[in-house]
């Protein structure tokens, strides 16, 4: 019985422990982030990219779009869902305003010490894992695995990176998963062009 007690007030601690840990490494994250220039900045590999992908739409793509919401509007009169209406139209709205903005130009940096993308940095303890999606012209992305409080995948976009050199370096800093491939989310917003 008193084996087991230790036990759990090991675990505990430990487990108590590496979430000290873990919030101390976002907070030393954070305080690098202000600086202007630090030891992230020290590049190895370094390239500039968009922060995302935008689709160029055209003109049927908007009809798409505009026949979906009347239809929609169409469809909540008729079944008498105002709150889907309202829902509805605050969509459209907000997608028509986040679609006009583009995509600022990023500077990713790898260091010896992490990833430094804007100013947003990823140190090396805490990516889990990383894999690359190349399949030009249409994908071209670097992935990380990040832990923290809950797992985050980001997609660092490559441009016109060479994606061996980022391979080659990123393998011996962080372990690869091997066949990955693009997510399900990202071929729908790409062939939607969402």
């Amino acid at each position: 019985m008193k084996i087991k007690k230790s036990n759990k007030k090991r675990i505990k601690k430990i487990e108590k422990a590496e979430k000290k840990l873990q919030k101390a490494l976002k907070k030393e994250a954070r305080n690098l982030e202000k600086e202007t220039n630090t030891i992230y900045d020290e590049a190895i590999l370094s390239w500039s990219a968009p922060e995302y992908m935008k689709h160029k739409k055209g003109t049927i793509w908007y009809a798409a779009f505009v026949i979906l919401f009347i239809g929609g509007a169409i469809l909540a009169y008729i079944f008498d869902a105002w709150s889907f209406a309202l829902v509805l139209a605050v969509f459209v709205v907000t997608y028509l305003v986040v679609d006009r903005k583009n995509p600022k130009k990023v500077k990713v940096i790898l260091s010896n010490l992490g990833i430094k993308v804007g100013k947003r940095i990823y140190q090396y303890n805490r990516i889990q894992a990383f894999w690359i999606n190349y399949a030009p012209p249409f994908v071209r992305t670097l992935n990380i695995r990040v832990h923290g409080e809950y797992m985050v995948d980001i997609e660092i976009q490559l441009d016109k990176q060479n994606p061996s050199h980022v391979h080659q370096f990123l393998s011996q800093k962080v372990p690869e998963l091997e066949g990955k491939k693009e997510g399900l989310i990202s071929i729908f917003s790409r062939i939607f062009k969402l």
